[in-house]
């Protein structure tokens, strides 16, 4: 299993080369990005290097999931970020699980903040180049790049309210929420004994994919101490309520 393991890992850090019947397409859904793939064939691994910045831009990767996605039942994967040389590195590795069946969807979700134009670029990281795409039997296949031009950005189909990240978090949090429609939004912070700490949210907004940061501050501006808080959003007849941790 050891060499098995190896052989994968080692095809994962040589170049590629290209083809049009794989895959990987990078869209941008307002502050949200997705990695999509498309193969014709079973995969046992796959690794993406990309740069989706450059160094000076006022962008950053705050978060990813891989909930829903082709890897999500994979126990080996990871997005690693360097928001410093502005790269991320997305891999999954087939251990006991099932291979990666043919087909297309996504790998990953990213969640960008920041006012910079996110553009993504095939880069190397470490010894990692590019886009590698794995079978079964340890064979490397071709796979082609593409970015949307992410000018009509998909909307959400239902209201939402998502986990803050970091979570657990001691300085900033970022809490992300889905708007259907326009509608009034109000978003608080309140403790557990259900007083109001903080209103972060009080408009009227449009249609998508939203986020806002909470700094650990009440409305005065003064930290606020460690412990559970929530965090509650009325848009229109929506009504959700989420909990976080605050260390210190």
């Amino acid at each position: 299993m050891k060499k098995v393991i190896m052989a994968i890992t080692g095809l994962l850090l040589t170049s590629m080369s290209v083809w049009g019947a794989n895959r990987v397409v990078v869209k941008s859904l307002d502050s949200e990005v997705a990695f999509k793939l498309s193969t014709d064939q079973e995969l046992a691994g796959l690794a993406v290097a990309l740069k989706f910045a450059d160094k000076d831009d006022d962008v950053t990767i705050t978060g990813y999931d891989f909930k829903g996605t082709r890897l999500e039942n994979l126990a080996l994967k990871e997005a690693i970020i360097d928001n410093l040389e502005k790269t991320v590195v997305v891999y999954g590795i087939v251990l006991e699980e099932k291979n990666i069946s043919p087909g297309e969807g996504p790998i990953v979700n990213l969640t960008v903040a920041g006012t910079g134009k996110v553009e993504f670029a095939l880069t190397t990281v470490g010894k990692q180049e590019g886009i590698t795409l794995v079978t079964p039997l340890a064979k490397e296949v071709p796979v082609e790049f593409e970015q949307s031009s992410g000018s009509q950005p998909n909307l959400p189909v239902n209201f939402g309210l998502l986990q803050n990240f970091p979570n657990p978090f001691n300085a900033t949090t970022q809490i992300r929420y889905s708007l259907p429609e326009a509608a009034q939004v109000k978003l608080e912070i309140v403790n557990v004994l259900g007083q109001r700490i903080k209103t972060l949210v009080d408009e009227f907004q449009t249609a998508g994919h939203k986020q806002v940061i909470w700094d650990g501050t009440n409305h005065g501006g003064d930290r606020v101490a460690s412990g559970v808080y929530f965090y509650r959003i009325e848009a229109g007849k929506f009504k959700e309520v989420q909990k976080m941790s605050l260390l210190k």
